[in-house]
């Protein structure tokens, strides 16, 4: 099974042609979203190149004008590599015998989420003016986590603490298995252990009703997959961009993850109240 992560994106979008460089009845998210990683080297589709790729696309729509708050959502799979096997080969066959080997993601998720985030909110806005409320991550299938990434997530802070714009208040809501057993406060106290100056993860608070995790049809799980606790955290970003958004997703998932390696299902989302 392949590992997936579908993001979705809520908020507002207005389809006034004199503000969108396209309509929807010309392209779809699918084209743009794709031909967009494809020019920033994040994925691509075509089989003759031979590079590593952050995913593999999946399927693309806009929502936007449905009667309800999500502008639209993307799925894409992570990309695996292959190691030789180090188990004991199989007894041949009829003269063959296949070699073992072992599938591993070639990134994990905390470093695909501030490119897909941001490749996500970049198509989206090449189809109107966009208002953006928060974004939600559902992962399913992941294989375990075999390194932290918090190195790589700090070493880029610079970007952010160059800003000059006004900071961002946001409400962080997640399922209960991505806390792997571990206890909401708990999994705070970790987050809050490496507060940068930048990102400022405060206390849990309740989440309210319209900022809790949800599921739809087209979602990799199913709507009983989603136990939410009506817990979450507050964070305070430096900016509230698409960049800011997939930063702070890939770290709760990342400090999720460092606790809980095995979780193959969650689904966190993060939502801008000022």
């Amino acid at each position: 099974m392949s590992q997936i992560l579908f993001l979705e994106a809520f908020g507002q979008l207005s389809r006034d042609t004199s503000l969108a460089g396209i309509v929807s009845e010309a392209e779809d998210l699918y084209s743009v979203f794709n031909t967009r990683a494809e020019l920033m080297s994040w994925a691509t589709t075509a089989t003759q190149r031979r590079r590593v790729e952050l995913w593999e696309m999946n399927e693309a729509d806009l929502t936007a004008g449905t009667g309800e708050s999500r502008i639209g959502w993307v799925q894409v799979g992570l990309g695996e590599v292959v190691d030789p096997g180090t188990l004991e080969l199989p007894t041949p066959v009829q003269g063959y015998t296949s070699l073992p080997v072992l599938r591993r993601s070639a990134f994990e998720p905390p470093m695909v989420l501030p490119a897909l985030v941001q490749c996500f909110d970049d198509a989206l806005r090449r189809f109107g003016a966009v208002e953006m409320a928060g974004f939600q991550v559902t992962a399913s299938h992941l294989m375990p986590s075999t390194r932290s990434c918090l190195g790589d997530l700090v070493g880029v802070l610079n970007w952010f603490n160059t800003t000059q714009k006004a900071r961002a208040d946001a409400i962080i809501a997640f399922d209960q298995e991505l806390l792997g057993g571990h206890t909401a406060a708990e999994f705070v106290a970790s987050l809050q252990r490496w507060n940068t100056g930048s990102f400022e993860f405060g206390p849990v608070v309740a989440v309210p009703e319209q900022h809790w995790i949800s599921a739809t049809v087209e979602m990799p799980l199913s709507g009983a997959s989603l136990a939410h606790s009506g817990l979450g955290v507050s964070v305070t970003l430096p900016e509230w961009t698409a960049s800011a958004v997939g930063w702070v997703l890939a770290k709760v998932i990342d400090t999720a993850r460092a606790s809980a390696p095995d979780v193959p299902n969650f689904a966190v989302r993060v939502t801008r109240v000022r």
